[in-house]
C-alpha cells in the first residue's frame, strides 16, 4: 500500500564514490518499499496532474546540513529530514543550529547518533543503516590481476588519501612488522582530492615518510594504485586480499569494511567508529585505540595526507588514534594464521548478508513514518514557519 506521503530526495546521486553510491542505493531501496521517490527538481516533483488530494511532501536532504535554507523550504514541504553521517565525537559547531531546524535526522550508525546528541542536536534522530550489495561484492569475484602478489599473503586497503584514514599508521605498522624476507604484500588503492594530489605526489609523500622512519631492516614490498579503477577491478581487489586493513581514525559507517566482508575476507580495523555496528571479534581483527584531538596528529611532521582541518579539528572534537603495537600484533596474527583469516572471512560474509539495502529501505520507511507521526504529535509548524 502506497504511503500518504511522497519523497523528494535531494542528494549527490550523480557523484562517484561512497556518498554518491549510498544516495543512489537509498533511493532505490525506498522505491522497492513502495515509497514514491523523485530526484527531479521541486517544480517537476510538485506536479499533480490527477487533480486528486495531494499526499504530504517530504524532503530528504543528503548534503551538508547548513547548505539548505530550511525555513524557506517549509513553504514547499510538510516535513524536511536530514540524511547525514559524521566521523568524530562531535559535529562542526556550524552544523548544530542548522540541524535543529529539520524535523528529523537519519543517521546510519549508533556512533553518529551519539555524536549528534553530544553536540546538542535536539530534534528526533533515527538510525537508518547503510547496506552493501552482496551480489556485486562476493567471494566468487575473480581476483584483481597483480603479478607481484603471486604466492604472497596479501593485505588490501582502500581509502581516500586523507589524514582521517590514517595512512601513516598503516604504512609504519606494516613496514615495522614485516621485512622483505616475509612472503607478504600490502596493496593500497587510494586517491587524492585535487589535480595536484595525483599518483606521483602520493608516492613521493609515502617514500619520504618511509625514509624518515629509518627502519633498521629492509621493509616488505607494497603497491600503491592511484588511477581510475572500474567496478569489476575494485571487486577483484577485495578478493585478491587475504585480509583487509584500515586503521582509520574515524568512520561514520566504513563502507570498504562492508565491501570486504561481503567479499569474504576479514578486516583489521580500529575498534571505534561507525563500523562497530557490524564488526565483531568473530569477523574481524580489532585494534585498541585512544581518543585524542585531531589537531594533535595533524600538526606532526609525519602527517602525509590531506587534513580537512576545518571539518575535524574544531573545539571539543576527538577521534581514535590506533595503538601502533596493537596494529602490528594484529597484522602478524593474520599473517601467521591464514586458517583463522579464512574462518573469520566466512563469518564476515555471513554477517554481511544481513547488511542488505533491502533492510536499509525497510528501516528508512519505518523512520519516515515515525517522523510523520512525530510531526502530528508535536503540532508541526505551518509551512510559513509560524
Amino acid at each position: 500500500m502506497a504511503p500518504p506521503y511522497r519523497v523528494h530526495w535531494r542528494g549527490p546521486i550523480q557523484r562517484k564514490g561512497g556518498l554518491g553510491n549510498s544516495s543512489r542505493e537509498y533511493v532505490k531501496a525506498l522505491r522497492r518499499q513502495g515509497v514514491p521517490v523523485t530526484t527531479a527538481s521541486f517544480r517537476e516533483a510538485a506536479r499533480n496532474p490527477s487533480g486528486k488530494r495531494e499526499p504530504k511532501r517530504v524532503l530528504i536532504y543528503h548534503y551538508p546540513p547548513h547548505t539548505l535554507q530550511v525555513i524557506r523550504e517549509r513553504r514547499r514541504y510538510d516535513r524536511i529530514i536530514l540524511n547525514t553521517v559524521w566521523e568524530t565525537t562531535q559535529i562542526p559547531r556550524s552544523w548544530k543550529t542548522a540541524i535543529n531546524q529539520y524535523n528529523g535526522v537519519f543517521v546510519p550508525t549508533r556512533h553518529n547518533y551519539r555524536a549528534l546528541r553530544k553536540s546538542g542536536v535536539r530534534v528526533p534522530i533515527h538510525i537508518v543503516p547503510h547496506g552493501v550489495d552482496t551480489k556485486a561484492f562476493s567471494p566468487s569475484n575473480p581476483p584483481y590481476r597483480l603479478p607481484s602478489a603471486a604466492g604472497k599473503f596479501v593485505f588490501v586497503s582502500v581509502f581516500g588519501f586523507q589524514h582521517r584514514k590514517n595512512p601513516e599508521a598503516l604504512l609504519r605498522a606494516y613496514w615495522e612488522a614485516f621485512s622483505h624476507k616475509d612472503r607478504v604484500l600490502l596493496v593500497i588503492k587510494t586517491n587524492g582530492y585535487s589535480a595536484r594530489e595525483n599518483g606521483a605526489w602520493i608516492r613521493r609523500r609515502i617514500e619520504r615518510y618511509r625514509a624518515s622512519l629509518r627502519i633498521p631492516h629492509r621493509p616488505a614490498p607494497y603497491v600503491v594504485l592511484t588511477g581510475y579503477m572500474g567496478s569489476k577491478a575494485l571487486k577483484g581487489l577485495y578478493t585478491l586480499g587475504d585480509v583487509f586493513v584500515l586503521p582509520t581514525r574515524g568512520e561514520g559507517v566504513g563502507m570498504p569494511y562492508m565491501e570486504a566482508m561481503a567479499s569474504g575476507i576479514p578486516v583489521i580495523a580500529t575498534s571505534w567508529g561507525g563500523q562497530m555496528d557490524f564488526l565483531t571479534s568473530a569477523n574481524s581483527f580489532l585494534v585498541p585505540y585512544r581518543l585524542q584531538s585531531p589537531s594533535s596528529s595533524m600538526k606532526k611532521r609525519s602527517a602525509i595526507s590531506k587534513s580537512f582541518r576545518s571539518l575535524f579539528a574544531g573545539p571539543g572534537q576527538q577521534w581514535a588514534e590506533v595503538d601502533l603495537a596493537g596494529l602490528k600484533a594484529q597484522l602478524r596474527k593474520a599473517y601467521l594464521h591464514p586458517g583463522l583469516c579464512r574462518s573469520k572471512g566466512k563469518r564476515a560474509r555471513q554477517d554481511a548478508l544481513r547488511l542488505s539495502w533491502g533492510h536499509a529501505g525497510r528501516e528508512m520507511r519505518k523512520a519516515l513514518e515515525k517522523v510523520m507521526a512525530e510531526g502530528r504529535a508535536s503540532g508541526f509548524r505551518k509551512k510559513d514557519g509560524s
